[in-house]
């Protein structure tokens, strides 16, 4: 678990050099499925709509510290291991903070990652806050745009930012990378969103609202993000958005740290591989054991009746024991699960195992061996250098 300090933080933001359309296209509607409802399709992916159980957890944190912190808050403290371009690995603590001011010497934080793909571990935390701390960084991304998919620069602040702070084994169909990159998305609309909330009444003026505008943001930006949010058809798709909002029955005694750090830590406490049943009851469970509310107290009843009548219900597939209490799963995310991997790339028939997850895992196993092999040269030269001084100390 991180560990917990305090300092005060300022915000510093480069103004960008791009200049903005001269006027806000509305979004065009997209579906958004809720956790276990199905919502109406009339929403707008660039407005304020309703993330996935799975989305919410894995990106609830994933924003701004320069936008969220007012005078002295709580950071938190990653346990990660470093390496360094002799192989040599250290453990440190880190914040976001200290990953992105202070130069690491060469070294990276070593990322890991499970067989779907995703980050696990204390650096997969820190990989996460960090990553919405880019994503809302608008002299990085520019407020201005339309949607996430026009905003240009993505692949450059990959590479010079996350590449650089980061080691880690790039599969071949670049999903990693995509997840990255989505994850960084979903922070520059949700922020967007927040600072039009805080920064923008519809009592003042343009002039003022202007003047009122996020620090680090030109005039101009804030002039076409008012004009894109206050365009009737925006607001009609916010306002449906809201509307979609209340009917999402679920909430979750989850914190901060994602499914698959969840599922990962449960594993490792079961010393067996946990289940996403496992872990969706674990998510709707209080410390003292109780169901949040009747809904999930059901579902959970149900899955363990599932498991009950046919144990083989418990491995993952496209009937298990959750997808039978909940319903067909949606296009482009699996329940239980987290953000990332898709029903087609974790459902294909076992006759055509993921090559992906066979290259990850050969990328760690070759990763680790050579991490011991120059550890252990490093020792022995090591050991000898201490020799020969040793020797001259007696002469």
């Amino acid at each position: 678990m991180p560990r917990k300090a305090r300092y005060t933080k300022g915000t510093r933001v480069e103004p960008p050099s791009q200049q903005p359309p001269t006027a806000p296209p509305a979004s065009s509607p997209s579906a958004d499925d809720d956790w276990l409802i199905p919502l109406p399709s009339n929403m707008d992916p660039e407005a304020n709509d309703v993330d996935s159980f799975d989305e919410h957890i894995d990106r609830m944190f994933a924003t701004s510290d320069a936008e969220k912190r007012k005078g002295r808050k709580t950071t938190e403290f990653w346990d990660v291991d470093l390496i360094d371009s002799d192989g040599i690995i250290k453990q440190a603590k880190m914040s976001v903070r200290e990953a992105m001011e202070r130069p690491l010497n060469g070294s990276k934080i070593i990322l890991r990652f499970n067989e779907e793909l995703q980050a696990i571990g204390d650096g997969a935390g820190l990989l996460s806050r960090i990553l919405g701390a880019l994503g809302s960084d608008y002299s990085k991304f520019p407020i201005w745009e339309k949607s996430w998919a026009k905003v240009q620069d993505k692949d450059r602040v990959y590479d010079d930012c996350i590449k650089e702070m980061f080691h880690f084994h790039e599969d071949s169909g670049s999903r990693i990378k995509k997840t990255f990159l989505q994850q960084m998305g979903r922070s520059w609309k949700d922020t967007r969103g927040r600072l039009y909330d805080a920064h923008y009444k519809p009592t003042r003026t343009l002039e003022q609202n202007l003047d009122n505008r996020p620090a680090g943001i030109p005039k101009e930006h804030w002039r076409w993000f008012i004009d894109y949010r206050n365009d009737p058809a925006t607001k009609a798709k916010c306002k449906q958005n809201a509307l979609n909002r209340k009917k999402q029955l679920y909430t979750h005694t989850g914190s901060s740290k994602s499914l698959a750090r969840a599922r990962e830590e449960e594993s490792q406490k079961q010393g067996r591989r946990a289940v996403r049943g496992e872990v969706w009851i674990l998510k709707h469970k209080r410390l003292d054991g109780t169901y949040i509310h009747e809904e999930a107290q059901r579902i959970g009843e149900k899955i363990f009746e599932i498991e009950q009548q046919d144990e083989t219900t418990r491995i993952l597939s496209e009937n298990d024991f959750l997808a039978q209490a909940l319903g067909k799963e949606h296009p482009g995310r699996v329940r239980g699960i987290g953000f990332g991997p898709t029903p087609s790339q974790l459902f294909r028939p076992s006759s055509h195992p993921s090559v992906d997850r066979a290259q990850i895992e050969e990328a760690q196993r070759m990763l680790f061996e050579l991490q011991a092999e120059v550890t252990a040269k490093k020792l022995k030269r090591k050991a000898k250098e201490d020799e020969v001084a040793a020797e001259k100390t007696k002469r």
